[in-house]
């Protein structure tokens, strides 16, 4: 608080992990380690929700690391002691599931297997088609199928970041595995694999690790797939969100105009939350000790 002295006179708030504001001389660190994720919800909530059609949602949030998912039908979902990077957590937060698959994924071919993350390419080095010197990732998969389009990105990218996306690195780093992964298919007899078919492998590699977690959210709790509608938002959402729907039954992908900065956006529509405890002192009486009165 040393340093928001002289704030007193303002509103400043701070996002907590259960989805509500708190003043900054009520706030713990604690109670605010997923608060991005839990940005995202409200904002999906806010935006996504049609309180008259009452269609539950499924909030779909790829960013680069990781991809959040979370499901709202009207009330938020709460937990309130969870685990976070092995450590137990017992604070108020809002219900979300989180797998080490996003845009920045690492692709690797191991033992005969495609393996997408845990590990990610991170802001630096960045994927391959960043030209930094970077590994290939999620979104080299992506740009190598033809998915995203150089022209719609700014020319941020090189040492000076005054360059277009390198379709030309992602292009060679694919050819370059797809020669080690058929001579290894060669040994065992297996035909080979085109670099396109190899890229698209890695893709439904991370298609099903998203997946997965919507349907412990859903089909796991009683609840049908099928029956919801996608809500996709972050930076990668858009690339997924199709793909994750069709293998889910989910035939509705809704996208808001503000889903690359939708977590930034529930920020904005979160509302203010105090907690307040009492203590309760009561007389229990079983409904055997009655019987004996």
């Amino acid at each position: 608080e040393g340093g928001l002295a002289g704030q007193h006179a303002c509103r400043f708030e701070f996002m907590q992990s259960d989805g509500g504001l708190a003043d900054f001389r009520n706030f713990s660190g604690v109670r605010a380690i997923l608060s991005g994720p839990a940005g995202g919800v409200v904002g999906c909530a806010s935006t996504s929700w049609d309180p008259n059609e009452r269609t539950p949602v499924i909030g779909f949030d790829m960013g680069g690391t990781s991809t959040d998912v979370s499901r709202f039908d009207g009330h938020y979902e709460h937990v309130f002691g969870s685990k976070v990077a092995g450590v137990l957590i017992q604070s108020p937060q809002l219900d979300i599931n989180t797998v080490a698959a996003g845009g920045g994924s690492i692709l690797v071919y191991r033992n005969g297997l495609f393996y997408v993350g845990p590990e990610s390419a991170g802001a630096h080095p960045g994927p391959a088609c960043y030209r930094k010197g970077g590994p290939l990732t999620v979104t080299d998969a992506n740009l190598f199928l033809g998915r995203l389009l150089p022209e719609y990105f700014p020319h941020i990218f090189g040492p000076n970041e005054d360059q277009p996306l390198d379709t030309a690195a992602t292009a060679k780093l694919f050819n370059e595995m797809t020669e080690k992964i058929n001579a290894e298919r060669r040994e065992k007899g297996q035909p080979d694999y085109s670099p396109e078919e190899v890229a698209l492998g890695f893709l439904k590699v991370a298609d099903e690790s998203m997946a997965r977690p919507i349907r412990n959210l859903t089909q796991a709790r009683g609840f049908e797939t099928a029956s919801h509608h996608l809500a996709c938002f972050g930076g990668a959402g858009g690339q997924h969100a199709c793909t994750v729907a069709a293998s889910l039954g989910i035939s509705r992908v809704i996208i808001h105009k503000y889903s690359s900065v939708l977590s930034a956006y529930g920020l904005a529509l979160a509302e203010a939350v105090k907690e307040s405890q009492e203590p309760v002192s009561a007389d229990y009486l079983s409904s055997h000790s009655r019987l004996q009165k």
